[in-house]
């Protein structure tokens, strides 16, 4: 999922949320500038990568599941207040 920093001012404090369907929003990796980057309790060791340089912070997502679906934000932290710069539905369908 991509993260345009284009716009981004201060490229050493984002961060990426997850709202699952019908569940609170989760915080689950932030990046502290110079390609270091750290997730959350919950994320490590997980299908969750990074792919950081000057103008994207992209998450990858590598063998997707059905509980991998909500919705995804990337976002720039200044002081208390987080700047939201996009987002990203991840849903799945079932046919029959």
């Amino acid at each position: 999922m991509e993260c345009s920093m284009s716009k981004v001012t201060k490229k050493y404090n984002l961060i990426w949320y997850r709202q699952r369907f019908g569940e609170v929003t989760q915080h689950f990796v932030r990046y502290h500038g110079t390609n270091n980057y750290q997730f959350d309790d919950e994320f490590k060791d997980s299908c969750f990568s990074m792919t950081v340089n000057d103008q994207k912070f992209d998450l990858n997502i590598i063998g997707t599941r059905e509980d991998d679906g909500g919705e995804y934000f990337c976002g720039e932290v200044e002081g208390t207040k987080i700047k939201f710069t996009s987002g990203t539905r991840l849903q799945f369908e079932v046919r029959v």
